[in-house]
């Protein structure tokens, strides 16, 4: 069996789908906290095995591993575990942003992924009701989804 990069992004999407569906649930009141422990460690092995791709700059190896450190770090309780969630994905996605042209979907995806860790970061200290939380957690699930489908697709062609 071969691993590659696509195969990586595939977890990736895996880990997408989870938060979505998982905040999809939590929109009809359901809390599944399970889906969303499992959707933040598929993230975190994506990061991580996209890290041991000898083929990737050493310095993109090294965002994918703090990227899948912090991500780790956001499954802790309290304003730690919040704002290395909040983070994990912007940082993951910063060498795709600088690398990628300005005019390309993947670059302005990878800029959605930053505003969308500023609104984590945000919504994680506000009080939020569990509508717009949810809500927020569907959108932030599908530009998370979106973006990674690019980078499986880029991969694809290659």
């Amino acid at each position: 069996m071969n691993f590659t990069k696509k195969t990586f992004y595939g977890i990736g999407i895996v880990s997408a789908a989870l938060n979505a569906v998982g905040g999809v649930l939590l929109i009809f009141g359901m809390r599944m906290s399970l889906l969303f422990n499992l959707a933040t460690i598929a993230a975190g092995a994506m990061m991580l095995l996209l890290a041991t791709v000898q083929e990737t700059p050493q310095k993109d190896r090294n965002i994918c591993l703090a990227a899948s450190l912090l991500t780790v770090i956001g499954l802790m309780q309290g304003a730690v575990g919040a704002v290395c969630a909040a983070v994990s994905w912007p940082v993951f996605a910063w060498p795709y942003f600088k690398a990628s042209a300005p005019e390309s979907l993947l670059r302005k995806m990878a800029s959605l992924i930053l505003v969308c860790g500023a609104v984590l970061l945000i919504g994680s200290f506000l009080p939020l009701p569990q509508m717009l939380a949810a809500c927020i957690i569907v959108a932030i699930a599908a530009v998370q989804g979106v973006f990674v489908w690019l980078l499986f697709h880029e991969q694809a062609e290659k």
